[in-house]
């Protein structure tokens, strides 16, 4: 039976003081945080609104070790780590250790440099083995509930400070690409192992279920430079798996844009209306890595991507996002690169917040040499953890001024969108229904 419409004064009164509570507060601004595609434009308001660029910076090196740019030694990738902690000291005080790390590596501070250094996004890299085994079995909180905690907070945590965060599954299951930074070195599984196919699609369905309604998350990028023959260009096995993702996603979040990288070059994707993908954005990693010192050559890397990216973009009608970049040594290409990518429509950020050592890698490097790199192997677990605990950045960073500048030339004036809640416009319609539903 329809109910007859609700005119009790009491549910009037009720809608007055709902809308004087969300309109006297930040989160009447959630509805416009909300990010989609329109075209080849990212726009807030459900896509609605105006044009938004995301300018930022990846957050490498803390959720899952590479040893050339964070402490650690003893090991090449996180997966090797694991086992030679496991055998040592057992498995329970494997996070011990990993939470010592994590605990120093980013805090509250890392999110405020980021954002005063004129940028209102971060990368994260996600690595499935922090979530559940190589069996799929997920770690679980002490209330029994999947542990995404750390995921959460960050989302949180840049979110107060302005940032909107991407979701990047930089090491997936059984590994996309069989390098370091995927955090095992085996081989590429993925490809060949169902079983870790299935725990892929299980991980992002239990994120999208998770962040579906979180509008300080900008997109989920499905997988890090991912190719069956990496270091060599992908092929239609990860555009096989990225179209399995995406319906996998879109069943439970029709709404956060998908971001799917092209490894190396535009045309290893499918124009998404061949697929009948919408809200998807594009990426590519640019690394130029012959004579980058150079700033003529860095310059013409530069024009290279940009052309192709009008070329290909203007074909393929979706944003441009480059995930991850270094415009290396040369402080002229850092100001040349920034500026051009900016001014030429695309989203950015670099390859990384911070890093071991003193180069333009990082927006932050260490002060000096610093002696607090466990060697796994070796280190009794006491000395691991406090060498794991000494990494925070105002003690062990400076900031690099040559990044930094660049990136402050590159986004000054230009109103960068920031987002101000986590709820969105359909967490405050399901609120007021709550509210009048009460009051019958």
């Amino acid at each position: 039976m329809k109910p007859k419409p609700v005119t009790h004064p009491s549910v009037l009164r009720l809608s007055a003081l709902l809308w004087t509570i969300v309109m006297g507060s930040p989160s009447c601004y959630a509805a416009s945080d909300f990010l989609k595609v329109d075209g080849a434009d990212i726009k807030d308001n459900y896509g609605l609104g105006r044009k938004v660029h995301l300018y930022g910076t990846n957050l490498g090196g803390w959720r899952g070790h590479e040893p050339w740019m964070s402490p650690l030694a003893g090991a090449s990738n996180e997966w090797d780590a694991r086992s030679v902690l496991t055998e040592r000291f057992g498995k329970d005080a494997v996070w011990e250790l990993y939470n010592s790390y994590w605990d120093t590596w980013i805090t509250e501070q890392d999110f405020k440099n980021i954002a005063e250094a004129g940028l209102n996004c971060i990368r994260l890299p996600v690595y499935a083995f922090n979530h559940m085994d190589d069996e799929g079995n997920w770690r679980r909180d002490d209330t029994g509930a999947i542990d995404l905690s750390r995921i959460e907070w960050t989302v949180n945590k840049a979110r107060e400070y302005g940032l909107y965060t991407v979701l990047d599954l930089h090491g997936a299951p059984g590994s996309q690409n069989g390098a370091h930074h995927s955090g095992r070195q085996n081989g590429a599984l993925l490809y060949s192992t169902p079983l870790y196919q299935n725990q892929l699609v299980e991980l992002w369905e239990t994120l999208a279920t998770r962040f579906k309604d979180n509008a300080a998350v900008a997109g989920y990028d499905l997988l890090n430079e991912p190719s069956e023959t990496f270091p060599g260009r992908m092929g239609s096995g990860v555009v096989s798996l990225y179209n399995r993702l995406y319906h996998a996603i879109r069943a439970i979040d029709p709404d956060h844009i998908i971001i799917m990288e092209a490894i190396w070059w535009w045309n290893t994707l499918p124009n998404p209306q061949e697929k009948n993908w919408e809200n998807v954005v594009y990426s590519l990693h640019y690394y130029q890595w012959q004579n980058n010192n150079d700033f003529a050559v860095m310059k013409n890397a530069v024009d290279g991507w940009i052309q192709d990216a009008r070329k290909w973009g203007t074909e393929y009608n979706v944003p441009h996002f480059i995930g991850e970049f270094t415009l290396f040594e040369n402080a002229e290409s850092w100001d040349y690169g920034l500026q051009q990518f900016t001014e030429t429509g695309s989203h950015w950020t670099t390859w990384s917040y911070k890093v071991v050592g003193r180069n333009n890698w990082g927006m932050y490097n260490t002060t000096e040499q610093n002696s607090n790199v466990a060697n796994i192997a070796t280190d009794d677990f006491n000395t691991i953890k406090h060498k794991w605990s000494q990494w925070n950045t105002p003690e062990y960073f400076s900031p690099n001024p040559t990044v930094i500048n660049a990136m402050k030339k590159a986004t000054l004036g230009r109103n960068l969108k920031r987002p101000t809640q986590t709820v969105t416009a359909k967490s405050e319609n399901q609120a007021e229904q709550d509210i009048v539903g009460m009051a019958n």
